[in-house]
């Protein structure tokens, strides 16, 4: 007997979500940790949602300055180095479908919506 693979599910990336940390702050809605395959943990997965689109990022390290203190952009945000990051755009895409479905799956769509304003 033969099952009937689609191209979804056949490119589907074997991401499982071990926990959940919420945080509403701009546009990040929180941190996960994930396991991918078997055996790699990833810890502080950022997944962020704007304008009703829902996405996950490979962890990053804060860069400092030589006096130590962090590096900043031009609006006074925290800059960021990757720690990990994939070769392709797909490979990047895959990871962050699977993250997002994950946190999806087990706490809703409604870890991803904006706070209401009061």
């Amino acid at each position: 007997m033969s099952a009937t693979i689609t191209n979804e599910a056949a490119n589907a990336m074997p991401v499982h979500l071990v926990d959940w940390k919420p945080i509403i702050k701009g546009s990040l809605r929180g941190f996960a940790k994930v396991r991918l395959g078997r055996a790699l943990l990833v810890n502080d997965v950022p997944v962020l949602s704007s304008n009703g689109r829902a996405w996950a990022g490979m962890p990053g390290k804060p860069l400092l300055g030589a006096d130590g203190t962090g590096l900043r952009d031009d609006k006074g945000k925290q800059r960021y180095a990757p720690v990990l990051e994939w070769t392709s755009r797909e490979s990047s895409d895959r990871w962050s479908a699977a993250v997002i479905a994950a946190v999806e799956q087990e706490h809703g769509s409604a870890a991803f919506d904006a706070p209401e304003a009061a």
